[in-house]
C-alpha cells in the first residue's frame, strides 16, 4: 500500500466474482477490494464442508494468498477428513495482480520501516561512493528493497482491520467468533508487527520464518511488549523457522521467543518450534500443518 501525503477520502469497491465448491465439498468465493490508491486485491474466502450460515465460525486470514492457497488449504484439508481440527473459514490476502505486482506489493505492505537492510550486515549501504561499491537486496521477482517501496506496513493493518475485516464480516455476520493471522516471511514481520501494535486484533497467530533482523531486528526489543502485556485478550502463537535458514533469520526469531518466555503475559499460549533441516521455503508443509493443529485441534 502506497503511502500518501495528502490524506483524501474515497470510497472502497467491492466485488463479488464467483464462487467454487470442489469435490471434498469445500467452497470459495473471491471478492475483489481496492484501496485509497486504487491496488486491487483478491480474497479468497474457504468454508468448511457442511458450512452453515447460522452457526459462527472461528476465522483464519492468510497473507500471500497468491502463492500460499494450495498449501495452506490442502494441509487444512487432511486435518479436517482426519476429524483433528474444528471448523473454520479461511479467508486468503494478497495483490490480484502478476508475481511482480505481488512482490512489489508486499514489500511495502509487511514492512515496519522504510529499508536500511536485512540484518545480514552491520552496515548495508546502497552505495559507497569510497570504494565505488553497490550493495542490491532483492526480493521475488528480482525487485529491489529501498526506502521508496517499503514501510507501508501501518497503512496496510488500517486497511486490514477497517476494510477487509469489514467487509468479511459485513457479508458474512457468522464470522466473528475468534480471527486468525497466518503469515510467512515478510507477512511473519507483518504478524509480529501486528501482534506488537493491536495484539486484540488476532487471537490466533501461526507466524512462519519472520524477517525479523528487518532493519538490525528493530521489533526485537522490550517494547515489543508495551501493550501486549496490557492485554485481555486471550492469544494463541504457533512460532516457527526452518533450522536451515540464514542466520539472521534463526538469531533474531530465537532472541525474540527468548524474551517471549521470559514475560509473563496473561493468557497468552506459545508454541515455539524451530523445524529441522528446513529452509525459508521447505519449512511451509510442516509449519502450516503443525500451526493449524496447534490452533484448532478438537
Amino acid at each position: 500500500m502506497k503511502q500518501n501525503i495528502i490524506i483524501v477520502i474515497l470510497s472502497f469497491l467491492f466485488t463479488n466474482i464467483y464462487g467454487q465448491k470442489n469435490e471434498l465439498g469445500y467452497k470459495t468465493e473471491s471478492h475483489k477490494i481496492y484501496s485509497s490508491d486504487n491496488d486491487e486485491y483478491l480474497l479468497k474466502v474457504t468454508f468448511p464442508r457442511n458450512y452453515d450460515p447460522n452457526k459462527e465460525y472461528k476465522t483464519l486470514y492468510y497473507l500471500d494468498a497468491y502463492w500460499l492457497t494450495e498449501i495452506v488449504l490442502g494441509s487444512y484439508t487432511i486435518l479436517d477428513l482426519c476429524d483433528y481440527v474444528e471448523n473454520i473459514v479461511f479467508v486468503g490476502v494478497s495483490l490480484h495482480g502478476s508475481e511482480k505486482d505481488w512482490n512489489t506489493q508486499r514489500n511495502m505492505d509487511f514492512t515496519p520501516t522504510p529499508f536500511q537492510n536485512l540484518g545480514l550486515l552491520d552496515k548495508l549501504k546502497e552505495k559507497d561512493e569510497k570504494n565505488k561499491m553497490k550493495i542490491t537486496i532483492t526480493s521475488g521477482a528480482g525487485n529491489l528493497f529501498n526506502k521508496n517501496s517499503t514501510g507501508g506496513a501501518n497503512l496496510f493493518l488500517d486497511f486490514l482491520e477497517n476494510d477487509i475485516i469489514n467487509f468479511i464480516e459485513n457479508k458474512y455476520p457468522n464470522l466473528n467468533k475468534r480471527k486468525g493471522l497466518l503469515g510467512h516471511s515478510l507477512g511473519g514481520l507483518f504478524g509480529f508487527y501486528t501482534l506488537k501494535n493491536r495484539p486484540e486484533l488476532f487471537q490466533d497467530l501461526l507466524l512462519i520464518s519472520a524477517s525479523l533482523s528487518w532493519n538490525s531486528s528493530e521489533i526485537v526489543s522490550e517494547e515489543f511488549f508495551s501493550k501486549l502485556l496490557k492485554s485481555k485478550t486471550d492469544i494463541k502463537l504457533y512460532h516457527s523457522y526452518g533450522t536451515d535458514e540464514v542466520k539472521a533469520t534463526v538469531k533474531s526469531n530465537n532472541t525474540l521467543s527468548e524474551m517471549i518466555t521470559q514475560k509473563e503475559i496473561k493468557n497468552f499460549n506459545y508454541n515455539f518450534s524451530p523445524i529441522k533441516k528446513a529452509n525459508h521455503h521447505s519449512v511451509l508443509s510442516r509449519a502450516i500443518y503443525d500451526g493449524l493443529l496447534y490452533l484448532y485441534r478438537k
